[in-house]
């Protein structure tokens, strides 16, 4: 497979996801809980780091003094007052042995009493030093740096991959559909909740590589720094003939704080080294965040303000620099910045947990491939022999998870033993002017996103989109593979690529087989219609419908006569009245038996599909059936087994296949039918839902041999026709003069009525044979209507198709 730009990043993102994502869920959690670390600190511990309001506090110096009693020998280093009357002080301590800080206090700001150690704080320190080095120092932080950069990736990267063709639908973007299911759901999951939080872990990882690596950190200070200066800085006195400083006085610097500052909330006095200004770093009254901290800084001698460094008077780079702490917490944004960024940072285990899960998932599938690759000729019958130099028919697989490429490969298997020589290829490898060089080819396409081809098939469909090329001779298939949950991105590419395949001038072999969740029963008839590409019948069902047993209650010729096959109409009904249930347009599964076999537990034969021609209302489910022959003059599986093998009254094994696909309009609209054959099954389906739904606009087209022996329940439709529920009746028997005279050809003599059918909103149902019918059909419809307007009926579901 062509490695692109777009797999690569695919590659990294999941690699990383399942190695660096496992840190970054304990990071996310352990900040999580530390979101609110001072507010639920504080509420554990009243009494501590709390008190009770009482009169007037004690000064700065007197409270220094009596902490000074309590400790001896101690000295202090800082002392941080509140205005709100019911917080204790803080007492920072100088640090011993060298250490970069000691330890901290809490005292009564009334009486000076120590009020001991608040609880739970080793667990938030622990939190914390998981949260920043996982408890691994230097080489925890190491993991801690490179896995922060990684998430910055993984915002990037997951918004490249993610990106729709539809970017500016916020549904798109935004919406989790509950609806989804199994590896869709958590591919959806993933990428939408992953959209969600996208600038949240920007920030948080941004933020956090400033704890991470000291030249990430410089870089950032030197940027901030380079912002408009901050403040206005007051002349100082020359203090070169001033001598030694006087000793620092906390009620005379805390007093001269008081005189020079604005309203506060929170203030520290530090102790100053050496000879430098003794200074006051406090919060406004209101302030932006916990980290918005303003600086006084007095002149030893004077106490006058040397300089006043306000976070309001910086530049936005200089608040930005100041800001890491808030902006990584989210309280840069207030309190429902917290809050979001809390949330936002307890979802990060769902990411490593959601993507350990596709991993796997996609782990199993690639086994599924080659398992299909290795083992499909020991799971079918002997190949029938091939010529020499018989061409191989591709299968181009185009396959975001695997699945798609398993049933390319399985495809290209069934038809080796059908006899068709077969290769399976990725349809990546190809460009689509090599198209053209192909008598047929098959499509297994999965949708990826948004209605979008899979990452390998990205390029190729970017090119058909952009070349156009021309297709005339070429007949093809398609295999979509997709999840309806996703609504009108359902089968999404291998739709767009049956339109533009069209559009090229290629003809269908068959009508597209959509195939929602790798439902068994639409692979089946995918199997069905590759049996008949390869002439070979008898191969066996990939996965073996869930038959139910119904009772054949009557079975009468339709066609005695005729020179064409005979067509014979069957009725059934099941043993369960609970199965009594379909839709018009749906179509009847049958599992056949060997005609000479008596058990009735014989081994069962692949399954036969027929279109239902009845409505539940009926009673019974109807079909329509045609006498065949296989090539060898001995009676087809299907029709063999309901005409001789089974007696009425005997059972059949029947599963109703879903065919949404073919289902009739739900509202008044009209309808016009085209089919020739047993199509006239799944029409006459229709008309009956339409006529019990009151819905009267109906128009019939129908061909078949002759008028004297081939027309099929002519006294029901004609019935309908004078009773007004079918407008127009059209019946055309091809043998009935000497030039032919099809379906096709009654359909241009009425373009003009076709156009306002259409005008007036019709839709239009074609059911029968694949060759000869259906394409004439679509060729006068465009010359009648017009390609695009066709292929827009087609897009709209106002062209509908059920052919074989």
């Amino acid at each position: 497979m062509t490695t692109t730009f777009r797999n690569a990043v695919f590659q990294l993102h999941w690699f990383f996801g399942i190695t660096a994502g496992i840190v970054l869920a304990i990071v996310g959690v352990t900040g999580g809980i530390l979101s609110f670390e001072d507010e639920l600190l504080k509420a554990l511990n009243p009494g501590v780091m709390t008190v009770q309001p009482r009169g007037e506090a004690l000064p700065p110096g007197a409270l220094v003094a009596r902490v000074q009693e309590q400790r001896p020998g101690e000295e202090i280093a800082s002392l941080q007052l509140s205005a709100d009357p019911r917080d204790a002080v803080v007492v920072g301590l100088a640090p011993k042995d060298g250490g970069r800080r000691g330890p901290r206090v809490h005292a009564d700001p009334y009486t000076g009493e120590l009020l001991g150690e608040p609880r739970h704080q080793e667990f938030f320190r622990t939190t914390m030093r998981l949260h920043r080095w996982l408890v691994a120092d230097d080489a925890g932080k190491q993991i801690v740096g490179a896995s922060t950069v990684i998430l910055v990736f993984f915002c990037l990267s997951g918004l490249y991959l993610r990106w729709p063709r539809r970017w500016g639908s916020l549904r798109t973007w935004f919406a989790l559909d509950w609806r989804q299911k199994g590896r869709n759901f958590l591919w959806h999951l993933h990428s939408v909740v992953g959209t969600w939080v996208l600038l949240t872990y920007l920030v948080m990882s941004l933020t956090g590589l400033w704890w991470s690596y000291g030249w990430y950190r410089e870089a950032v200070n030197n940027w901030a720094a380079a912002g408009a200066p901050r403040g206005e800085r007051p002349a100082q006195a020359d203090a070169t003939d001033r001598g030694t400083p006087p000793s620092f006085d906390f009620d005379a610097t805390w007093q001269a704080f008081e005189r020079a500052a604005p309203a506060w909330s929170s203030a520290t006095l530090s102790v100053p080294k050496g000879d430098k200004p003794a200074s006051v770093r406090y919060l406004d009254a209101d302030p932006a965040h916990e980290r918005a901290r303003n600086e006084l800084a007095f002149d030893r001698w004077t106490l006058e303000p040397v300089t006043h460094e306000r976070y309001d008077d910086g530049s936005w780079r200089q608040k930005i620099g100041a800001s890491m702490f808030a902006l990584h917490r989210g309280s840069f944004f207030g309190t429902g910045g917290v809050v979001v960024f809390m949330l936002a940072s307890f979802a990060m285990p769902l990411f490593a947990i959601t993507g350990w899960m596709l991993y796997l998932d996609r782990r199993r599938r690639k086994r599924a491939v080659r398992t299909a690759a290795a083992g499909t000729a020991d799971t079918l019958p002997q190949a029938a022999p091939q010529p020499a130099t018989a061409v191989p028919l591709l299968v181009l697989h185009a396959s975001q998870t695997g699945t798609a490429e398993a049933l390319a490969l399985r495809t290209a298997g069934t038809l080796r033993e059908a006899g068709c020589p077969a290769e399976a290829r990725a349809l990546g490898t190809i460009a689509p002017a090599d198209l053209a060089l192909h008598p047929r080819l098959l499509f297994v396409v999965a949708t990826y996103g948004d209605g979008e081809a899979p990452d390998p098939a990205r390029a190729f469909a970017r090119k058909l989109r952009d070349s156009n090329p021309a297709l005339h001779g070429l007949e093809y298939g398609v295999l979509a593979l997709g999840d309806s949950d996703y609504g009108d991105s359902f089968c999404g590419f291998g739709r767009e690529l049956d339109q533009r395949l069209r559009h090229a001038g290629a003809q269908p072999l068959f009508d597209r087989v959509d195939v929602d969740n790798e439902d068994p029963a639409a692979l089946r008839h995918w199997q069905h219609q590759l049996a008949l590409l390869g002439d070979r019948t008898d191969i066996p069902d990939w996965r073996p419908p869930e038959y139910r047993r119904w009772r054949l209650v009557d079975r009468r010729l339709l066609n005695p006569g005729s020179a064409g096959g005979e067509a014979w109409h069957l009725a059934l009904v099941p043993e369960d009245p609970a199965d009594l249930q379909w839709e018009a347009g749906d179509v009847a599964e049958i599992g056949p038996r060997p005609v000479a076999a008596d058990d009735p537990a014989a081994t069962p034969l692949p399954s036969r599909e027929y279109s239902i021609a009845s409505v539940p209302g009926d009673g019974s489910l109807q079909l329509i059936v045609r006498r065949m022959f296989r090539p060898d003059g001995r009676p087809g599986l299907g029709s063999g087994w309901l005409l001789d093998g089974v007696e009425v009254g005997g059972c059949v094994d029947l599963r109703v296949r879903p065919n949404p696909g073919f289902h009739v309009p739900a509202d008044d609209r009209p309808v016009l039918m085209v089919g020739n054959g047993t199509g006239l099954a799944g029409l006459r389906a229709l008309l009956k839902a339409r006529i019990a739904s009151g819905h009267a606009r109906n128009w019939l087209l129908y061909g078949e041999r002759s008028a004297a022996h081939d027309r099929f329940h002519i006294d029901e439709l004609q019935a309908w026709q004078q009773g007004g529920a079918l407008q127009r009746l059209d019946l055309v028997f091809s043998r009935d003069q000497p030039q032919r005279r099809y379906v096709q050809h009654v359909l241009e003599e009425a373009a003009e009525q076709v156009r306002r059918w259409v005008g007036d909103g019709a839709a239009i149902y074609v059911c029968g044979s694949l060759r000869g019918m259906a394409p004439g059909v679509d060729a006068v419809l465009e010359r009648i209507l017009g390609r695009d307007t066709l292929e827009a009926m087609a897009a709209d579901g106002r062209y509908r198709r059920d052919v074989y």
